[in-house]
């Protein structure tokens, strides 16, 4: 048995000439996107220094540093992507 989808649609009928374009409506005020705190946040980007030299320092500090992080921080991560993994203790 064939089943045809299309059974009832009928022919294709070829358009001709142009067909009526419909005006672009006019944008209203509730159309229009308002971004009061742009100026405000480009103000604090433009004010904000590029390279923080006491941020730089204590990433200096911690990369040279072997007890950092501290095993408590790598035990509880190692813990958790385990857990989220369903490779966590109890599971199976």
């Amino acid at each position: 048995m064939e089943v045809n989808p299309n059974a009832g649609t009928g022919p294709v009928q070829r358009v001709t000439g142009k067909l009526p374009v419909r005006p672009l409506a006019q944008a209203s005020a509730a159309d229009r996107a308002s971004f009061h705190g742009t100026e405000a946040l480009n103000s604090a980007l433009q004010q904000t220094p590029d390279v923080r030299p006491d941020v730089v320092q204590r990433a200096r500090e911690q990369a040279s540093d072997v007890e950092y992080p501290p095993l408590k921080t790598i035990k509880a991560i190692s813990e958790l992507l385990a857990r989220e993994t369903g490779q966590g203790h109890g599971e199976e």
